[in-house]
């Protein structure tokens, strides 16, 4: 695709639930503190697990961020967290409740999730087999518990709640999905299938059966005295990510659309690629090759060169192998300008939060490019000789950013990339 022959696509609202703040400034603010939402977990006992630390979100309110009893009472954590974060970006957008029906009907939500009915299916379970230790929960007669289960709910509940009837769409490509929603958002948009669309991820897993597969896998931090210190991406001391859970959701509007209602434009997103490793279910080749094709890709679907790319939201998971590929993938397509390039990785603060982690790794980007400010990758302690690029160890700086690029690489082999730039650049 050639994006000049589409239509623009910017972003105009942000929502974000996250561990270590919900809402668009409380999220930010801690992110430029470099505040750690990593804790002990609190929603089960996880003493008999090797693993014993999550970014949980440990004040949520539904009826404070607009959901009503019914939904609260019906909807799974994940789901209530992406309809949250869906109202947190409608509402930042500027737009109204008073949506005409040729404007409700142009406009449609694309959600990436990845364990969404995992909570749901062990709760379901337990109670079935008579070992849960809460009696099931009153449903409405047209709701069966199966459904519940399903993959589409997230979306399905966003387009209900905000009675919007365009494309709604459910994405599962791992911890790629928010990135890989946001994308077939734009494509939607440039297509002319949407005016607008509610895109991003959401994921709650911090759950006896969630922290056991990936703590079978061994890719979790063990590090239960130190929750805080869990997440160290680059950090020579790293050993494995931190489970956590959230939603990430951005308002997308086609440009002219937005500029005529005067609404805040955060950035541009110019570019959207995809790829799969063609290698193993959940490892990078050791030199980053598919890394490089998508990065190379992404840079001439874009038409920018490396020296004009200001700063890169990595997927940063603080897993051993992961961070050398990353780190080998740059080099190798951005030349000595990589060691230029600010690098930071959000999930040194909130864990990983799955099918979330793209999409709220993307609000921070549009945030860098709103402020000029760029949040550090915290946790930096130990120098890994193989990871020497400028990973902003610690503490937030201000830069003059144009053009940034945040990218994720999930289970399954999928690699996902955005290019987002400064809402007037494009006009200069």
């Amino acid at each position: 695709m050639t994006y000049n022959t589409f239509k623009r696509v910017v972003i105009t609202g942000l929502g974000v639930v996250a561990p270590n703040g919900i809402g668009k400034e409380e999220f930010w603010q801690a992110c430029i503190a470099g505040r750690s939402g990593v804790r002990r977990i609190t929603r089960f006992d996880a003493s008999f697990l090797p693993t014993q630390i999550a970014g949980e979100v440990l004040v949520f309110d539904p009826a404070s961020l607009g959901l009503t009893e019914e939904e609260s009472t019906i909807l799974d954590r994940g789901t209530q967290f992406a309809v949250a974060a869906a109202n947190l970006a409608f509402h930042d957008s500027g737009l109204s409740n008073t949506l005409s029906e040729s404007e409700r009907n142009s406009m449609g939500v694309c959600i990436g999730t990845v364990m969404a009915s995992v909570e749901e299916g062990e709760k379901l379970w337990l109670q079935f087999t008579g070992r849960g230790a809460h009696p099931p929960r009153a449903l409405k007669q047209d709701i069966q518990p199966a459904t519940l289960l399903m993959s589409y709910v997230p979306a399905s509940a966003i387009a209900a709640h905000l009675q919007l009837h365009g494309p709604c769409t459910v994405i599962s490509t791992g911890c790629s999905a928010g990135a890989d929603a946001i994308g077939q958002a734009v494509w939607a948009i440039q297509e002319g299938r949407a005016n607008r669309m509610l895109a991003g991820g959401s994921d709650s897993a911090i759950n006896p059966t969630g922290i056991n597969v990936f703590s079978v896998m061994k890719a979790l931090s063990t590090r239960n005295a130190e929750p805080e210190r869990a997440s160290r991406p680059y950090d020579g001391q790293r050993d494995g990510f931190v489970v956590a859970e959230g939603a990430g959701v951005v308002l997308l509007e086609e440009r002219d659309l937005a500029l005529e209602r005067n609404a805040h434009l955060y950035a541009e997103i110019i570019a959207f690629t995809s790829n799969s490793n063609g290698h193993h279910m959940t490892a990078l080749p050791e030199d980053g090759e598919p890394l490089q094709h998508l990065l190379r890709q992404t840079l001439e679907e874009a038409h920018i060169t490396p020296g004009q790319l200001g700063y890169i939201n990595s997927h940063g998971s603080s897993t051993p192998s992961n961070e050398v590929a990353e780190t080998a993938a740059y080099k190798a397509i951005f030349g000595e300008h990589a060691y230029q390039i600010p690098i930071s990785a959000t999930k040194s603060m909130i864990g990983h939060t799955q099918g979330a982690a793209s999409a709220i790794e993307t609000i921070v980007t549009a945030l860098v490019l709103d402020r000029q400010l760029i949040p550090p990758t915290i946790n930096q302690q130990q120098r890994d000789p193989n990871c020497d690029l400028d990973y902003v160890p610690n503490v937030a700086r201000y830069a003059d950013v144009n053009i940034a690029l945040t990218h994720s690489s999930g289970f399954g082999g999928v690699n996902s990339a955005l290019v987002l730039a400064r809402s007037d650049w494009m006009d200069r």
